[in-house]
């Protein structure tokens, strides 16, 4: 049995990400494609703008075979957790075989030597991070040179920065021997590109959404109905939605309790104070804050590790996924499921009542926060992951 695996977000599942599945199949040989996809939260720190069950059924009618939630603790982690937790819980099932991942042309050629590179860590590796990180440049771009440096092959900086090559090589770093890597050229919109067409990306379709554009995006996915059905309902979550609840945390927590938030390092909790106290919305307080040394997504990863709880100590306590949430799956993958439940080093979870693992009751205050800030009144219920069953096709 071939399995080939995906790490994902699809917010929202788009024309791209139909192709990359399509083209992992046909290259990979695979009977099965498994997805491991952010639920509430994305790696980025904002919360998706579709709820997870939605997102799981697009993937399902674009070309995946079983759609298993990625844990909040890693959807909203830097690039190497969130490989690495994307990775664990795929290996987990016990049957994968291969994982796909897409990246561009012009980063396709560094991947292998600079994951190499990132791997070993050599002085000279060290000794440029250092010299980068003194310069205020932010840790992705430093690492990014210094890998350079290190390999003496000119372009690879720059390569390794581009958004998706980033994760691809997190993803070599993090694959075990006996998977084999299945990298697909991107084609279409950049990542951050906000013009659709006809491969537009998840950032220009929630661009359109937001905007009103709703029949451009609509012709961006290959799962029109669901979008429609989502944005008429009200049950989609905007990215300024809870900021009144994040601007509360800041202005009452205290700095020492800032200070055991994962993430908050270098005395980041006093830029988080001081902004706090005159950012009227969420873009405003991370404008604040952001500098040269810091990305937006590491502070809009805070952000979401604040409205969470989620603390230091937390996250080196889990370092790995401890279950697998089947979010849902094509009755035709049944052989597939009956496959990970025999070889499986952790349990396939399709329901969640009493079910209390630490991760799981993350992944619960996630949704409940995400149910919190849905534009309907009619949406904000909590408890709909002990309430909502898995999507089948």
């Amino acid at each position: 049995m071939q399995v080939t695996g995906v790490i994902c977000e699809y917010n929202p599942f788009h024309h791209g990400h139909a192709l990359h599945l399509q083209r992992a199949r046909a290259l990979s040989g695979a009977d099965y494609i498994v997805c491991a996809m952010s639920g509430a939260l994305t790696q980025r720190g904002v919360f998706a703008r579709h709820d997870k069950w939605t997102r799981a059924r697009m993937a399902l009618e674009g070309g995946a075979d079983l759609v298993l939630e990625l844990p909040a603790r890693f959807s909203a982690a830097p690039a190497p957790e969130f490989a690495l937790g994307g990775v664990s819980l795929l290996t987990a099932l016990g049957c994968l075989t291969h994982l796909s991942f897409g990246c561009e042309r012009e980063s396709l050629p560094f991947l292998s030597a600079a994951a190499r590179i990132l791997s070993d860590e050599t002085p000279a590796f060290r000794a440029a991070l250092r010299e980068g990180l003194d310069r205020g440049l932010s840790f992705p771009q430093a690492r990014a040179a210094a890998a350079e440096a290190a390999s003496g092959l000119p372009g690879l900086a720059a390569a390794a920065a581009r958004p998706n090559a980033a994760l691809a090589l997190e993803y070599l770093r993090a694959l075990p021997q006996g998977v084999t890597p299945v990298p697909v050229i991107r084609e279409g919109s950049g990542y951050h590109e906000k013009t659709l067409g006809a491969l537009a990306s998840a950032t220009a379709v929630r661009a359109a959404l937001a905007g009103g554009d709703r029949d451009a995006a609509l012709a961006a996915v290959p799962s029109p109905k669901l979008l429609v059905r989502s944005e008429t309902s009200g049950d989609i979550h905007e990215e300024e939605a809870l900021t009144q609840a994040l601007l509360y945390q800041l202005r009452t927590m205290d700095a020492a309790a800032l200070r055991e938030i994962a993430g908050m390092d270098e005395g980041l909790e006093y830029r988080f104070i001081s902004a706090a106290k005159t950012a009227a919305t969420r873009g405003e307080l991370l404008s604040l804050i952001k500098s040269r040394r810091y990305t937006h997504a590491r502070l809009s990863r805070l952000c979401a590790h604040i409205l969470l709880g989620v603390t230091r100590d937390f996250t080196k306590a889990h370092r790995a996924p401890t279950y697998a949430r089947v979010l849902g799956f094509k009755k035709e993958a049944a052989p597939l499921l009956r496959t990970i439940k025999e070889n499986a080093s952790i349990p396939l979870v399709t329901k969640t009542a009493g079910f209390d693992d630490p991760l799981f009751m993350l992944d619960v205050r996630a949704q409940d926060l995400w149910s919190l800030g849905a534009a309907s009144p009619a949406c904000r219920a909590c408890g709909r992951d002990y309430t909502t069953s898995p999507v089948i096709l």
